[in-house]
């Protein structure tokens, strides 16, 4: 055996190649985990599509063309999604995939909305129920569950409310349609039509940018993908001639009275967005206190897109609530 002056050993040189190989080989093995840990961390819209069968298409509905995404099988309960205030239905790219397994899921650009027409009129509440409704009719739907955020969720109540046979139960985020603070809803209108009027009347990166990181607790959780669509679609013409009829809801006259929350027959599942006090988490709270069937939800980590920013909590517990209501319809 090698000893030093002092009398110390030596590692052999056997020992010494072994450490000299870990040495090489730990650097490649981070630089593996690095590379898998980088794979699974980047999302994009097709991330979360592409093991989903699905079609997107258009289909005529009284006279307006309607985009919309569909997968699942087509025997399976029907589930359909509505996004917020001039969004679009690349905004449940988060959901499509895990609901599928389950519903047939439907994610539509509402009226004016995304690449769906904009007739030449100011849509308030009966009109986009109105587009919904016709919507369900013209793709052989009777009746449906319903997933909102925000304006979709308003609709999706005013649908529920006008017409009960033809909604089994309902999920709605950052709910809308109901007035808990005039002074703050007006606050809050006059900010949603300021963000989207600038959004379409100089649609840059930067404008586009900010008004969709707004949507979130944690501004880079907002990827590319989505902001480079609602770039592409309010780049659009159309789309900026359009605008003040899609913002002419925001008046809120169109708000459900108590009564009417009162007398909702559907279950409802209410998502409350805990990490963000504001107007929206004290409507899911009212909500869920006048509607008699239903449950809050209280998610951490989230802001106004909670199906987006935490997608697989609010895929879980929404898909479990709806299969409980759809066990219970055939029970």
């Amino acid at each position: 055996m090698r000893r030093t002056r002092e009398g110390r050993a030596l590692p052999s040189k056997k020992h010494v190649a072994l450490r000299s190989d870990a040495i090489l080989y730990l650097p490649r093995q981070r630089s593996k985990i690095m590379e898998y840990e980088k794979t699974n961390a980047f999302q994009s819209i097709w991330k979360h599509l592409f093991r989903t069968p699905h079609r997107m298409s258009w289909i005529d509905v009284d006279g307006v063309s309607t985009r919309y995404l569909e997968a699942g099988a087509p025997d399976a309960p029907p589930l359909l999604l509505l996004h917020g205030t001039a969004g679009s239905l690349e905004n449940f790219s988060a959901n499509y995939a895990a609901y599928a397994e389950d519903f047939r899921v439907i994610g539509l650009d509402l009226l004016g909305c995304g690449l769906t027409d904009k007739p030449d009129f100011d849509y308030l509440i009966p009109d986009y129920v109105d587009h919904v409704l016709g919507f369900m009719n013209a793709m052989g739907i009777e009746s449906a569950s319903l997933v909102g955020v925000s304006l979709g969720s308003w609709v999706s109540a005013a649908l529920a409310y006008a017409h009960p046979a033809r909604v089994v139960s309902l999920a709605m985020v950052s709910p809308a349609g109901i007035i808990t603070d005039p002074d703050e809803e007006r606050r809050v209108a006059e900010s949603i039509r300021a963000r989207r009027t600038q959004a379409a009347q100089t649609p840059t990166w930067e404008t586009i940018a900010a008004a969709m990181r707004s949507l979130v607790l944690h501004p880079d959780t907002m990827i590319d993908d989505v902001i480079a669509i609602r770039l592409d679609i309010y780049s659009d013409p159309a789309m900026k001639a359009a605008m003040p009829h899609l913002l002419a809801f925001t008046g809120g006259k169109d708000a459900m009275n108590p009564e009417q929350w009162r007398n909702l027959i559907q279950p409802v599942l209410v998502v409350a967005a805990i990490d963000s006090p504001n107007m929206f988490l004290t409507n899911a709270r009212a909500i869920a206190e006048l509607t008699p069937r239903a449950q809050l939800l209280e998610l951490a980590g989230c802001d106004h897109w909670a199906q987006f920013e935490q997608a697989e909590r609010f895929n879980s517990a929404t898909i479990d609530f709806f299969r409980k209501q759809y066990q219970a319809r055939c029970s």
